[in-house]
């Protein structure tokens, strides 16, 4: 181990903790809380350690120093450390920061400065006191600039976690950085991107590129350095025969790990579903593979092109088969299956129908991809049809709602032909009364099965 530095750390644990829900310093960061970690890293480097806070704040294993003040802001915290501090620096460390390594706090400390990415961590002289109390004075509580000597450090490990699934996600990338067979890990979906950013409903998709994929698949014993699962189970992926693993945590938190070989890396880029994954954004939690330039590689995926008359008969088609064939199953009294079908397959089937529709409106309008967020940019007068077309388990119910379908996607399949000047070939009214054969519009004043 290397000498430690005169200097003395200042472990900062004064935040309120609004958006994580519960102290940060008492969040377990595997195996050890986050208080317990920045202790640790603290005392490899520094001659001293303090740690500064609130007096009412959590309790922990070691003596807080109260700074002081009701305000939570860490300027409070770093002037009272340097206050008594026993060296002429101070190498202050928020709690929350676990991804930081000693090798990066030493060199922090020996060139007394701040990192490329902010105030904090960073190193302070005695003499900032009286621009602190300064700054305090004139009611500005930032740290910004105090010190204006910059040191660049890899900012993967400058990460502050201010959710829990922040936390999970900086758990992963320490265990993959300490892992010889986990090459690259990275963030995608709602966690990663700026469009419709992740919200606390939100889950985390980590895709791991691993030299064994199967082998992680196989045994699940790894989960359990990022938190306690209470489920865990394997399903299959968007990109081919691959699998990923699903973990419910006991802390709320739901994680997708796709388990992919490290040469899957440059096949997602060709791929249109890793197209999809990546183009909203990623995160790179760690990288051996060159992982960034590769995805970086990859073209944005082309909208859904507004259909040709083929394939709006084909779709149509498709939707009116299914709509006939789930009419039998009801007439049959298959409630099951007939509801499987209607609010399952046939309600995807109209998707396509829904982001043509949109496209041709406004040629600009993104229409995501799978639904997502369709409530945003679909038609406000599909939206309320397709409020009518989903069924309770019931047979005279699921009769309205095929029905409903039915004139929700007739209705967008004659409105596409007509705003393109399309033609599919197929009698609406005569597929309309083959249904109703089967299972009578009971809207119009029909009996069910009259």
């Amino acid at each position: 181990m290397a000498d430690r530095l005169p200097v003395t750390g200042l472990l900062l644990v004064g935040g309120r903790s609004e958006r994580f829900g519960s102290p940060k310093a008492h969040a377990l960061f595997r195996g050890e809380t986050l208080a317990d970690r920045a202790w640790r890293l603290l005392h490899e480097v520094c001659d001293e350690v303090l740690v500064v806070g609130k007096a009412e704040g959590p309790s922990l294993s070691f003596p807080v120093l109260d700074d002081g003040v009701e305000e939570q802001a860490p300027i409070f915290g770093l002037l009272a450390g340097l206050r008594i501090a026993e060296n002429d620096i101070c190498l202050a460390l928020p709690v929350d920061c676990p991804l930081i390594t000693p090798d990066a706090l030493r060199a922090l400390a020996a060139t007394r400065t701040v990192p490329q990415t902010g105030p904090l961590p960073g190193a302070y002289p005695r003499e900032a006191v009286a621009e602190l109390e300064a700054r305090i004075e004139r009611g500005e509580l930032s740290l910004r600039g105090v010190n204006p000597l910059v040191f660049d450090l890899d900012e993967s490990l400058l990460a502050n976690v201010n959710t829990r699934t922040e936390l999970v996600a900086a758990a992963v990338a320490d265990w993959a950085r300490e892992r010889e067979d986990v090459r690259a890990a990275v963030v995608v979906g709602s966690q990663a991107r700026e469009d419709a950013p992740a919200d606390r409903w939100s889950d985390l998709d980590v895709v791991l590129f691993v030299d064994d994929p199967q082998g992680l698949a196989d045994d699940a014993s790894w989960v359990e350095e990022f938190g306690t699962p209470v489920l865990s189970f394997l399903e299959p992926t968007a990109f081919g025969d691959r699998v990923e693993r699903r973990v419910l945590y006991d802390t709320g938190e739901e994680v997708d790990f796709p388990l992919l070989e490290v040469s899957a890396s440059e096949v997602l880029a060709s791929m249109p579903e890793g197209k999809a994954l990546v183009a909203r954004g990623f995160r790179v939690l760690h990288d051996e593979i060159g992982l960034p330039a590769i995805l970086a590689r990859m073209p944005p995926p082309e909208p859904p092109a507004l259909p040709d008359a083929v394939a709006l008969r084909e779709l149509a088609s498709d939707l009116w088969y299914h709509a006939h064939w789930a009419a039998k199953k009801l007439r049959r009294g298959e409630v099951f299956t007939a509801l499987g079908c209607l609010d399952g397959y046939l309600k995807w089937r109209i998707v396509p129908l829904i982001e043509w529709h949109a496209r041709a409106v406004d040629p600009s309008v993104d229409v995501w991809h799978s639904g997502r967020f369709l409530e945003r940019w679909a038609d406000p007068g599909i939206l309320a049809s397709l409020e009518k077309a989903y069924a309770h388990y019931d047979l005279r119910d699921v009769a309205r709602a095929l029905w409903e379908t039915i004139d929700l996607f007739q209705g967008l399949v004659e409105e596409l032909a007509s705003r393109l000047a399309l033609e599919t070939g197929l009698d609406h009214a005569d597929l309309r009364r083959r249904i109703a054969e089967v299972v009578p519009d009971s809207r119009r004043g029909r009996g069910l099965y009259e």
